[in-house]
């Protein structure tokens, strides 16, 4: 395996360093969290205009063309600064459903507004059956509109990350012949209602009620377990953003315990300090590299389901022992919800139960080693 990054992809990741750096600001981030919406509009606007909005997006509707590759990478520098966007949610949940399963009407409609800014989308996947096959909740009726035509979903999408600035929500459903599809649900149309509340990294979620609300199959494409296909593609973008949280955590525990003196000297000298930070290195080591190995597995048709388990189970995991970790090392600092360390911690603990949580993950990756698949 080859981990060494094209071209364009450091490209990428350095144009997604220069934006959500300057707008990392941690007042901002304060501003933003008492704001109603939860939204860094001005930070999706600079994601818009510089094409990182468009990167998944075929070229014939405004965007890079681009893949997973190029895009994880976007997802790391995200989870360094914090980026309070619903950017996995947008491009991962619905435009890579769209490019992949949608037909060129949808794609027509859909893709040149999110490369342009214009429009976000998201996701339900924190409410799936709990094993494989997996299924879904929400039931798809077809043939319920005047003359027999059009779909309509009806059930609760639960906990769906952004729902409340959502103009469309793709939702996994289970039709009347109890096949899963995936649908598109614009949220403007009636029998959509969203309750929304704060989520523990002080983000939105909303519980979507689906009442025979209009909604679109995703009906094109590879025939393939479509809900297996889209929870991969969560699964490592959650990875590679946990991934960049961790990273920037320890990085900022390892300046402030340099920095910070007890006796006359840094407490980073201190062993026990030392040894926790050097855990947390390591940790994080294994976290990069495992997603990455999910990543090439999925983006070079090898098989991918063992290593994106893998994957989430470490970013769950680790993520959790760093986040903990690095809030110890920071003394009273740690407890005070002025300081920028603490929000680490918070979305590490919300990232860690999304789409499933360190546990579950270990469960279906010992399924699937029972059943034979590779590692």
């Amino acid at each position: 395996m080859d981990f060494q990054l094209a071209e364009d992809q450091v490209t990428v990741n350095d144009l997604a360093r220069d934006i959500f750096s300057r707008n990392g600001d941690p007042q901002r981030l304060f501003d933003i969290e008492a704001g109603q919406d939860r939204f860094d509009r001005v930070l999706h606007r600079d994601l818009a205009d510089s094409g990182v909005l468009g990167l998944l997006v075929p070229e014939e509707h405004g965007g890079a063309g681009l893949g997973l590759w190029e895009v994880a990478g976007v997802f790391v520098e995200q989870g360094r600064t914090l980026g309070t966007v619903p950017l996995w949610e947008t491009l991962v949940g619905g435009v890579l459903p769209l490019v992949r399963y949608g037909d060129a009407r949808q794609q027509a409609e859909w893709l040149p507004r999110v490369a342009a800014g214009d429009a976000v989308l998201t996701v339900a996947v924190d409410d799936l059956a709990d094993a494989r096959p997996y299924g879904a909740r929400v039931r798809a009726r077809s043939g319920a509109e005047p003359g027999g035509a059009g779909v309509t979903l009806s059930g609760t999408a639960v906990g769906v990350r952004s729902a409340h600035l959502a103009d469309a929500i793709i939702v996994p459903a289970t039709d009347e012949e109890g096949t899963v599809g995936l649908y598109l649900v614009p949220t403007a149309g009636p029998g959509v209602r969203r309750d929304t509340f704060e989520r523990t990294d002080r983000g939105l979620a909303s519980d979507v009620h689906l009442e025979g609300a209009a909604a679109e199959l995703l009906a094109e494409g590879p025939e393939e377990d479509r809900i297996d296909w889209l929870l991969r593609q969560v699964w490592i973008a959650v990875a590679a953003l946990q991934s960049g949280i961790s990273q920037a955590a320890v990085r900022q525990a390892a300046d402030y315990t340099s920095g910070r003196e007890q006796f006359g000297v840094p407490i980073a000298t201190f062993q026990a300090v030392a040894h926790q930070i050097a855990n947390c290195h390591i940790d994080t080591e294994a976290m990069e590299v495992t997603y990455l190995n999910a990543l090439w597995r999925e983006t070079t048709a090898r098989p991918p389901r063992a290593a994106v388990h893998v994957a989430k189970y470490w970013a769950a995991e680790a993520g959790d022992r760093v986040a903990r970790t690095v809030q110890h090392v920071h003394g009273g600092m740690g407890a005070d919800v002025t300081y920028p360390i603490h929000r680490y911690m918070l979305w590490t603990t919300q990232l860690a139960n999304t789409a499933g949580s360190g546990a579950w993950q270990l469960q279906q990756l010992a399924d699937l080693v029972d059943a034979g698949e590779q590692l």
